[in-house]
């Protein structure tokens, strides 16, 4: 079975936690998942390592896109803020 690389959408969730300006200039903040230990998308900028596969970044728009063709992502998620008490 094939994997399958999913970006959320989150078109109904706050502006914080999508890119804004136009053509999505704005980095956009995600969690990824990757296939190799200590690998990075091109055009991603690691924020958090969780572990060496998984890992909170910021990528712009047309990484994001760049992603979708790289065989080493698993899967990017793009992160919400939480809003805690």
């Amino acid at each position: 079975m094939p994997e399958i690389l999913r970006f959320d959408d989150d078109s109904d969730k706050s502006p914080d936690s999508r890119s804004s300006g136009a053509g999505g200039s704005e980095p956009v903040r995600v969690i990824v998942k990757v296939k190799t230990p200590g690998y990075v998308p091109a055009g991603f900028r690691v924020r958090t390592r969780v572990d060496d596969e998984f890992f909170t970044a910021e990528a712009s728009e047309s990484d994001l896109s760049g992603a979708t063709r790289d065989p080493q992502v698993e899967s990017v998620a793009r992160a919400q803020r939480l809003d805690l008490p």
